[in-house]
């Protein structure tokens, strides 16, 4: 058994929860027996080692005097033969002369004594030896007892640890229905769940991946509790992604019950451009059904490059306009398609929300998206001019422009009033056409770096959004393109501006179109290089000249603030808001 018991993600309650708790007090009191006769047996481990490491010195002594004690035996055989043979010899003839006659007397009386007393000794050493055999014999067999001791104490603890590694878990397993991950909120889950189908959502359509199963379907299928946190969310069933093919993996109905999950809110169908026409829907019917009683819903066309000659005014889209509409081409080179464009303003007129990724009308048309509040404009590679003026309508209430190079700006023609944009995003390559714009509304100004910062000197733009920005009391610097260093900051560096320090930092615009936003509160720097004691230093220059002090300062994904620079901002401003921000790279 392993992994919760339960299977759920909450925390057992009741009768269940008291269950649990018993049967973790039962286990874990046989994990204490257990761990007593572990202890017993490991000490009979060292007892035993104890011993043995004595007997075996015992018995290394024992053998030794016996070998010199059976050696000493074997000397005293050898001497006893020498006397014997002597014996036989001491005999003298009478007319020998008187020397060896006196020898023979000595020897005659030396000899037989001296053989038996080895004799003797020789008797006590055969009965020493003897008793030797038997101590030795002894040792041995204590010692073969032993090492069987010490071998049944190891393979009782070896099993008594296999069998306390399968209660402990039980135990674990026991205790994982109580572990603290059930502790957390559902609105954590809530928040949790939200920012893996946010980033699912943004990687699906990144990617251009042609098949993948809805990331909130599979949360809701986890478990009861996150599929009851899942379906109480009517946000993360907002979007469904549907792609062309014969193994589609969004039908009809499933888009009808995300929609019917989503409590009749703003809704988004991902899509590419087949999958929009009877020619290559089966169910059109139940799809239009579908659509027709939907509220509010993006479509995001993703359109391939080869087929500029995408939906030919005799095919009928089969969803009614949404109140957004996303066209993504997805290509290495910018859309110019008449067709394409001639089709979506026909078809969805009433769209309120446009954005335009590498798509761009090849030819000025009289047909503009007439009830426009949002317009966003985004292209990652070089394209020819195009008329934007077009699609600057009066109703626009949110403008972003991002361009490569200066030379592919669009033309607007004459000058253009937009009297209800209050929020506008550009570049800085975007300047030129501020002169030829006319807001009256505006209130939040973006500034994002752009992706090639050849065009960066600040001369040329700064006076041109100065002039924008008198009502303005919001503004960002979103510095996501900017380049990377792998140093502090490129104010620190010594050597020259190369391609990897950005042209010029944040902090330095701001200190160059403050004098222009008389009515500025609110400044947002993200993904950028922020020297703290800089912005600091600042803010206190603001202070002194016009005696106020900025309501809320925003710092996201930055690098360059220390925890001494947040103590110090928050003393400058009336809201500080840091998050995702580092000291050094």
């Amino acid at each position: 058994m392993s992994g919760d018991i339960t299977r759920s993600n909450l925390l057992p309650i009741g009768k269940e929860a008291h269950l649990l708790n018993t049967l973790r007090t039962q286990k874990s009191n046989e994990l204490a027996l257990i761990d007593e006769k572990m202890l017993k047996d490991q000490q009979v481990v060292v007892a035993c080692d104890l011993a043995i490491g004595k007997l075996e010195k015992s018995l290394t002594k024992a053998r030794e005097m016996h070998r010199v004690y059976q050696d000493h035996s074997a000397n005293i055989k050898n001497t006893l033969r020498t006397l014997s043979f002597s014996s036989t010899r001491t005999v003298v003839q009478p007319d020998a002369p008187e020397p060896c006659k006196e020898l023979s007397t000595l020897l005659g009386h030396e000899i037989p004594d001296r053989e038996k007393k080895l004799r003797s000794e020789s008797v006590e050493l055969a009965v020493f030896c003897d008793k030797l055999d038997i101590t030795i014999g002894n040792l041995e067999e204590d010692l073969r007892c032993t090492y069987h001791t010490r071998a049944i104490a190891l393979e009782t603890l070896n099993a008594s640890k296999n069998h306390r590694a399968d209660i402990q878990g039980l135990v674990d397993n026991i205790q994982s229905c109580f572990r603290a991950i059930k502790k957390v909120p559902t609105e954590v889950w809530a928040e949790i769940f939200r920012l893996r189908v946010e980033e699912d959502d943004r990687q699906f359509l990144s990617e251009d991946l042609p098949e993948r199963r809805s990331t909130v379907l599979t949360l809701s299928h986890v478990c009861q509790p996150w599929r009851r946190v899942a379906m109480g969310i009517p946000e993360l069933w907002r979007t469904a992604h549907w792609r062309s093919g014969a193994n589609g993996n969004i039908k009809p109905d499933m888009i009808a019950f995300m929609r019917e999950k989503s409590n009749e809110g703003p809704f988004t169908v991902v899509t590419n451009h087949g999958q929009l026409f009877p020619s290559s829907l089966p169910s059109t019917h139940d799809v239009l059904t579908m659509s027709q009683s939907l509220q509010e819903y993006t479509l995001h066309l993703l359109v391939e490059r080869a087929e500029e000659k995408m939906a030919p005014p005799m095919y009928q889209p089969i969803f009614f306009s949404p109140s957004a509409l996303k066209v993504q081409v997805q290509a290495a080179e910018p859309l110019r398609s008449t067709f394409l464009y001639r089709n979506l303003v026909s078809s969805f007129s009433n769209t309120k929300k446009l954005t335009f990724i590498n798509f761009f009308p090849a030819l000025a048309f009289n047909e503009p998206f007439r009830q426009l509040t949002y317009l966003k404009i985004d292209t990652v590679t070089d394209q020819k001019q195009y008329n934007l003026g077009q699609l600057l309508v009066e109703s626009l209430e949110e403008l972003h422009l991002a361009h490569n190079k200066s030379s592919n700006l669009p033309s607007l023609g004459h000058a253009i009033s937009l009297p209800n944009l209050k929020k506008l995003g550009i570049t800085p390559l975007e300047h030129v056409l501020l002169g030829q714009l006319r807001f009256s509304a505006l209130t939040d100004l973006t500034i994002s770096y752009p992706r090639i910062d050849d065009e960066m000197d600040t001369a040329p733009w700064i006076k041109s959004v100065g002039a924008v920005l008198g009502d303005v009391t919001v503004l960002r610097l979103d510095w996501t393109n900017a380049p990377r260093v792998n140093s502090t900051f490129a104010t620190e560096l010594q050597s020259p501006v190369s391609a990897t320090v950005p042209t010029i930092d944040m902090l330095s615009v701001l200190r160059k179109l403050q004098p222009y936003a008389t009515h500025l509160e609110e400044v947002e720097f993200s993904d950028g290089y922020l020297h703290g004691i800089e912005l600091s230093g600042f803010l206190d220059e603001v202070l002194e000249v016009s005696a106020a002090i900025f309501k809320r300062i925003t710092i996201a994904r930055c690098i360059g603030i220390s925890r001494t620079d947040c103590e110090r901002l928050s003393q400058q401003v009336e809201k500080l808001r840091i998050f995702d921000t580092f000291h050094q790279a």
